[in-house]
């Protein structure tokens, strides 16, 4: 092949690849104004319904993940990430930080209920927020005001008080009092008891506690494991 034909081969192959980079181009322009008409239509819907969105907290979670899905932020626009009201704004009732933070709580509480059986430690809770904020410790006080929110819309089962350690139910268990003294234990024994302790201390037969341990393994609030030392039960949201 002489030189001339290589040049025009390699200016046509130059000029195919041009207009493909244009026409690549022109479509990238094309979706990305569908995504800000998106983007604009769910503003407004935001704006539209903000009275409702604001007093419903799994109305909000709902929007949070439509959010995502879109790709915006998943807290902006009705709720600020991480901003907390000052004092004046909470005195006037006009505070939205507890109503966004109920929202990080149930999504939290979702992802662990095939791990816990719906079943979550406050400390853990806590662990689990501040990872999601990056480092950003939030209170005590503001995750207790937000789950008060949860449990008066019934948005949780409950909060339960475990040897001293507060436990949020995300979903009802159906518990027995048999079940509710093997997680006062477990509670006691930091999340890990040995079967062997489990039937000395509640002075039961051991068919008894593997009839109430039963249970909780299927709705995978404990987990049964044999070690060296014989079988242990763990909880892990305790």
């Amino acid at each position: 092949m002489g030189l001339r034909r290589i040049e025009e081969k390699l200016t046509r192959e130059a000029e195919m690849k041009r207009k493909g980079a244009e026409m690549a181009l022109k479509s990238l322009d094309t979706m990305s104004k569908k995504v800000q008409e998106l983007h604009t239509e769910l503003q407004t819907l935001e704006k539209k319904y903000q009275a409702d969105i604001k007093k419903n907290p799994e109305l909000s979670k709902r929007l949070m993940n439509l959010r995502e899905e879109v790709g915006l932020p998943r807290a902006l626009g009705i709720y600020e990430v991480g901003k907390k009201s000052g004092f004046i704004q909470r005195l006037k009732g006009t505070d939205e930080y507890h109503n966004f933070l109920a929202i990080r709580i149930l999504e939290i509480g979702k992802q662990v209920r095939n791990q816990t059986g719906g079943l979550l430690s406050v400390s853990e809770l806590v662990l689990k927020l501040t990872d999601e904020s990056r480092g950003i410790t939030t209170s005590i006080a503001d995750i207790t005001t937000a789950l008060s929110l949860l449990e008066k819309n019934g948005m949780i089962h409950e909060i339960r008080q475990l040897a001293g350690m507060k436990v949020v139910v995300f979903v009802d268990p159906n518990l027995t009092k048999d079940h509710q003294v093997i997680l006062e234990l477990a509670a006691r024994f930091q999340g890990e008891i040995g079967l062997t302790e489990l039937v000395q201390e509640t002075s039961w037969t051991l068919e008894r506690v593997n009839q109430a341990l039963t249970k909780l393994i299927q709705q995978k609030i404990a987990i049964k494991t044999e070690t060296l030392d014989g079988m242990v039960i763990s909880f892990p949201g305790v």
